[in-house]
């Protein structure tokens, strides 16, 4: 299980291991696809991993073509461009879980919207798949949709609606996708999904982002909204989408887009200020975000009591930086292309300047307590780092390990209190 709550794998005994295989030697079949295989009783495959030869269409080995109780398809091969033949697919009727991940599918053919059976589909990492044939949006049974990484796909089929078992839908890295479809939100079932884009325009066949609070019962651990600098209404649509209710959530990414203008700067800060997520949070991220420096959190970032990992992206109008010290578990922060930035002082700490004279200041006042790791990126007109004095009995990042400071050519010196007593600190690309 990763800093997020989500199991990334899981560990079996040697001894169940082999029982297991000993039981299905029979069901299971993982071969190449010019391999010859003479005996094979077809009604007993229910599940097969195939390895690709280098060249020509999609097609099942001879003996398996007879196989009408497959239950699973796995595909493997190195390959840049696979063909999915459609009659391959009226082959496998009773088919419940198909993985063609990774396998170079640039189209996929309508024919698969006969696998009625289908509960799970992933195609995940076709980077020229474009669209999925509206014949899709029949499998009423599909229950998980995996299309991370399908960089060209630009667009879901409209009746997205008609999926009404669908509780995983994952559409990370779907750079060109330009909305979700109206359908997505009668979804009522389901529980992950892991990106969500706000469309532009007046295209009222695309969700909204008020639409996002209709989730109520999402249990993905993991949201990235995109787009956020297209939202018209913007404070209605923020306040709409209820990330605060959504308890579940630890890793949230807010992208504003890369947009320009006054009333922008506006908009953002509306919706930044009404995004308020929930307390549990652990990890966020926030990038391009055009509001004015006194307003990049509205009043909400110090409530996240629980935040570990923290990067604030391209903020083109940031001119200061919160008071980041005061976030009790912040264990990594990075801060990375704020142009405006020129000075750093004892505002980042949270502590007031009256604080760093011997004379208020106590031993119990401690600035990023659990900062293990700090990061600033492309601060090209940083000139200042402002260090609190030999005399500030305030402690500052006591659990520091990791120092990066990259293409800030302007930077003067570090401060006094990461200089100090400091075995244990790693200077890393100081340039």
């Amino acid at each position: 299980m990763d800093n997020y709550g989500k199991v990334e794998n899981c560990k079996m005994h040697d001894i169940v291991h082999d029982f297991i295989q000993f039981l299905t030697r029979n069901e299971c079949f993982i071969i190449e696809a010019n391999r010859t295989i003479e005996k094979l009783s077809s009604d007993s495959v229910y599940h097969l991993t195939m390895m690709l030869a280098a060249e020509g269409p999609l097609s099942l080995p001879t003996p398996f073509q007879t196989c009408r109780k497959l239950r699973s398809l796995t595909i493997f091969n190195a390959r840049r461009d696979t063909r999915i033949d459609g009659d391959l697919i009226l082959q496998l009727k009773c088919l419940r879980a198909l993985n063609l991940s990774r396998i170079g599918v640039k189209e996929v053919p309508k024919e698969i919207g006969e696998l009625l059976h289908l509960r799970y589909i992933d195609l995940s990492f076709n980077y020229d798949l474009k669209e999925l044939p509206d014949a899709m949006c029949n499998l009423c049974n599909l229950e998980t949709l995996h299309l991370e990484d399908c960089y060209s796909l630009e667009k879901l089929p409209k009746a997205m609606g008609k999926l009404i078992n669908l509780k995983h839908l994952y559409v990370g890295g779907c750079w060109r996708l330009s909305g979700l479809p109206k359908g997505v939100g009668r979804l009522r079932g389901l529980r992950i999904l892991d990106r969500f884009v706000c469309g532009g325009g007046d295209d009222k066949e695309i969700l909204e982002l008020g639409e996002l609070g209709s989730f109520e019962h999402r249990q993905g651990t993991t949201l990235s909204i995109v787009g956020l600098g297209n939202v018209k209404d913007a404070r209605e649509q923020a306040q709409k989408a209820q990330l605060e209710k959504m308890k579940y959530l630890l890793k949230l990414t807010l992208d504003f887009g890369i947009n320009s203008g006054d009333q922008q700067r506006i908009s953002d800060e509306e919706v930044l200020n009404a995004l308020r997520p929930h307390q549990d949070l652990k990890s966020l991220w926030v990038s391009y975000y055009e509001g004015c420096s006194t307003l990049v959190f509205g009043n909400w970032i110090m409530s996240l009591q629980h935040l570990t990992h923290l990067t604030l992206k391209e903020f083109s109008y940031c001119e200061s930086l919160p008071p980041l010290g005061k976030l009790p578990y912040l264990e990594v922060l990075q801060i990375r292309s704020m142009v405006r930035v020129t000075k750093v002082g004892v505002e980042l700490l949270g502590i007031e300047e009256t604080q760093t004279s011997p004379a208020t200041a106590t031993p119990t006042v401690i600035a990023f307590p659990k900062l293990k790791q700090l990061y600033f990126f492309e601060m090209e007109n940083w000139e200042e780092w402002e260090g609190v004095g030999d005399d500030c009995q305030v402690t500052i990042m006591p659990c520091l390990s990791s120092l990066s400071i990259e293409l800030a050519d302007k930077l003067k010196q570090l401060p006094d209190f990461l200089l100090h007593n400091r075995p244990q600190l790693q200077f890393e690309d100081m340039r």
